[in-house]
């Protein structure tokens, strides 16, 4: 199967779904607006002269970008198109002329930008309703969506290398009580609450020997740094900066205790699942998505409580077996639900019907011009030459 992807070439998770895809023996195409090279892919740029993160007004270029999306989709012929994020992407396939390609939202896009403005809500009014089929990685964002949508939309998580994220990567041997994240180091995600929890604890409880672990970079950076020296924490907390995915594994698997304290929302969720499937326990706050994939396995506090976030640590420092069953219902819980194969093969076969419904670029094509549908089964192209089951 051809695929084409339109989304960000920079993307992680643009990325994963290459490789995954590639690995299974699928050509894929990706139009991106943003410059980026992935192995094995063909990378179409659309350069409009937009930074990502300017302005809206900057931003309105995306507008005029669908035109050059119909070119590149006549030209690559694919089976089916993804697009990704429903604003930017989203929109400028809307605008495209393109029929019956998916679409999928990614967070931001259906939490933040239809709240700016009468226009913006609007905008992702259209864009939803031009997708022929919609996805969304969580229940929870997919009911978000619905304030802007009646149609429904298939859900269709991230997935979590298993052999990767697992409880074996744990190499700790000291008796300290570990807690951290591993999150961008932005407002929205609470973790000034995480540091003024382990602030009340440690003053507390001493004889916990609670140490702090936070890995990851962004714009708040200085001032939780400054935060921790108010807190009089800075000793006991390790701010590590941005991590490979291998080291994140070792992270999560080597702390005793896993706290995601967004405030505001998760689409998805990524954090706690990962955790889960190093064999940690998850302390998360009730936002959306991250409730969905903690699952029972996790404990569930309010956004922006310290206290709230302090008395779960100390509940699982003072249960050992706790611990223990959270982690192993945890990992049972992503093994079961958010394995990556399990949920890859979904997806590919939503795309597999989308290339079987005689949907994707074909209203642009005369027959001439194309191969026919596909078949069902991917045609041996990449490094594994897999085919879909």
């Amino acid at each position: 199967m051809k695929i084409c992807f339109v989304g960000p070439a920079g993307s992680a998770h643009i990325r994963k779904w290459c490789a995954w895809f590639l690995g299974r023996g699928h050509e894929i195409h990706v139009i991106s607006f943003t410059p980026g090279e992935i192995p094995g892919v063909s990378v179409h740029l659309v350069d409009l002269g937009v930074d990502p993160d300017g302005s809206d007004l900057g931003k309105l270029k995306y507008l005029t970008a669908g035109g050059k999306i119909r070119k590149l989709i006549r030209e690559i012929q694919p089976d089916v198109v993804n697009a990704h994020y429903a604003t930017s992407y989203g929109i400028a396939m809307a605008l495209s002329g393109v029929k019956g390609y998916a679409l999928s939202v990614w967070g931001s896009d259906i939490y933040d930008f239809p709240r700016r403005s009468s226009l913006h809500r609007s905008l992702l009014q259209f864009a939803l309703k031009k997708a022929g089929t919609l996805f969304s990685t969580s229940r929870a964002m997919a009911d978000e969506a619905g304030k802007y949508t009646d149609r429904p939309f298939e859900i269709t998580p991230f997935g979590v290398d298993m052999e990767l994220f697992a409880p074996g990567k744990r190499t700790r041997t000291d008796d300290n009580f570990v807690i951290g994240a591993v999150k961008s180091l932005m407002p929205i995600y609470g973790i000034d609450y995480l540091l003024r929890a382990a602030a009340i604890l440690a003053k507390a409880h001493p004889e916990m020997n609670l140490r702090v672990k936070i890995a990851g970079d962004g714009p708040q950076e200085a001032e939780l740094k400054t935060l921790a020296g108010e807190l009089g924490i800075t000793g006991i907390t390790e701010f590590t900066g941005r991590i490979s995915q291998e080291e994140c594994a070792k992270v999560y698997a080597n702390l005793d205790a896993a706290v995601i304290p967004s405030i505001r929302y998760e689409s998805f969720g990524v954090a706690a699942v990962e955790a889960q499937a190093c064999g940690t326990p998850v302390i998360v706050s009730d936002a959306g998505g991250l409730m969905e994939t903690a699952g029972e396995a996790g404990i569930v506090v309010p956004r922006q409580n310290a206290e709230a976030i302090a008395d779960a640590v100390w509940k699982l420092y003072c249960a050992p077996e706790l611990r223990k069953q959270m982690g192993e219902k945890g990992r049972k819980h992503v093994t079961e639900n958010y394995e990556l194969n399990q949920c890859f093969e979904k997806i590919e076969k939503l795309l597999n019907r989308h290339g079987d419904g005689a949907r994707g670029c074909r209203p642009f094509l005369t027959e001439n011009e194309h191969t026919g549908s596909f078949s069902g089964r991917a045609k041996p192209s990449g490094p594994k030459g897999g085919e879909d089951e």
